[in-house]
């Protein structure tokens, strides 16, 4: 098994446990909450287990009063979450805004949820179907994060699971990508153990890199999706819509580079799941209820950092839309 140590602050620490040979996650020592979709994966899944459905309809206010009545009735100190970053984040939330409980141990299943880990510093809410309006600081005391979860996942989903690895390696370093670049180039079948290698490599860069940034490419605008359109794109999904438009943003103020290698294999692994075209009159709506927006726009290890007028970024939007709409 190898093991990172996060520190957010002095005294907040969180240790990383990559590997199969996790703890019993399903220890009675804690309170269990469980994504319901993760039952197949399990022979046999414990009945005080408490199962929520994923998604980001699950971050709600109701949920968490359900998490506090659960806690309350199961009187122990530490809660383990497991299943993909929605609910990480509500299970995060409910605890840190709860007395009784003391300790988070979180377990993350997908590939977005195991990569872009959730060492920020914060846990996150929907309110009134606006993305993360509600926050509360916090840092789970360990992270297990078992490479066959989200292997299985690739497997049954397919390479857009690769997306936020691929968004990872393009934000902080310039060698990872091109690495990744070229072996999925090959347009081979992932072994376990390439899929593994790739997986611990990107844990490893955003752990270094997260303190000091704001996130990786397509982050920003990803967020903003979710709002605009009230929950009902998947997140992977308005990530990778994200990455089109800052990718679009950075070429226009000249702050990206490689950004068409980049924007290339977003296109390649794009799921057939997905929506091909956003709604813009639903985006220009939203925007147009904000005064600015705070564009920061990792590439390589540098930061684009600005903030612009929303009527600055109409007019982009009319003087460079038909490129955008190609990107798209």
């Amino acid at each position: 098994m190898k093991t990172l140590s996060f520190e957010l602050h002095e005294r907040q620490r969180c240790d990383i446990l990559f590997g199969k040979e996790n703890i019993n996650i399903f220890s009675p020592e804690s309170i269990v909450v469980m994504d319901s979709g993760l039952n197949s994966f399990f022979t046999e899944v414990p009945s005080e287990v408490h199962l929520l459905p994923g998604g980001e309809h699950v971050k709600s206010i109701d949920r968490v009063f359900e998490l506090y009545q659960l806690f309350r009735t199961r009187n122990r100190s530490l809660v383990t979450a497991i299943g993909g970053g929605a609910l990480i984040d509500l299970v995060g939330y409910s605890v840190y805004t709860h007395s009784q409980v003391k300790e988070l141990f979180a377990v993350p299943t997908t590939c977005l949820a195991q990569s872009l880990l959730p060492i920020h510093g914060r846990f996150y809410v929907n309110f009134e179907f606006r993305k993360d309006l509600l926050a509360v600081c916090g840092l789970p005391g360990r992270i297990y994060i078992d490479p066959e979860f989200s292997f299985s996942r690739l497997q049954e989903k397919g390479n857009s699971e690769l997306i936020p690895l691929l968004l990872i390696t393009y934000s902080y370093d310039e060698h990872a990508f091109r690495y990744l670049q070229k072996l999925l180039k090959k347009g081979e079948e992932l072994s376990y153990d390439t899929w593994t290698d790739i997986l611990w490599l990107s844990i490893k860069l955003y752990t270094e890199n997260v303190k000091d940034s704001p996130g990786v490419i397509g982050m920003g605008f990803a967020n903003i999706f979710e709002s605009v359109f009230r929950l009902k794109l998947e997140f992977l999904n308005a990530l990778a819509f994200g990455t089109v438009f800052e990718a679009w943003l950075g070429k226009i103020f000249g702050v990206v580079s490689e950004e068409q290698y980049l924007l290339q294999l977003v296109r390649k692994f794009w799921s057939r799941q997905w929506p091909l075209r956003l709604d813009f009159s639903s985006i220009n709506e939203y925007l147009g209820q904000i005064e600015k927006l705070e564009l920061e726009i990792p590439c390589f290890g540098n930061i684009f950092h600005e903030k612009i007028g929303t009527e600055e970024f109409f007019k982009l939007l009319r003087d460079h839309g038909r490129e955008l709409e190609r990107l798209l």
